[in-house]
């Protein structure tokens, strides 16, 4: 799952240093945010999302979306912020098999 996740904030970074994820997950999938948060932080490093915290927003359900990535102030200044809603995020990872 994290690694899904990972794909799709390098795909939306395009090369600029994350600092922040949002995913909402549905209930269906019981992601608890310590093990996520564990998970993730394992599988972004050296990425850019290396050291990025993640936020989990639990929604009813099995919606698997990346809902945010929040850029470094550097990347901000250079005109490069991006906050995504749920929808625009909906394609970006794909659903989880469990």
């Amino acid at each position: 799952m994290c690694e899904e996740i990972l794909r799709a904030v390098e795909r939306r970074a395009r090369g600029r240093r994350v600092t922040g994820v949002t995913v909402r997950i549905g209930s269906l999938h019981a992601v608890v945010e310590p093990a996520l948060a564990q998970s993730f932080e394992l599988v972004a490093r050296g990425s850019v999302a290396d050291g990025a915290g993640i936020e989990l927003v639990t929604v009813p359900g099995d919606e698997f979306t990346l809902q945010s990535i929040t850029l470094t102030q550097q990347a901000a200044d250079q005109g490069a912020a991006y906050q995504a809603t749920a929808d625009q995020g909906a394609a970006d990872v794909p659903r989880h098999p469990g």
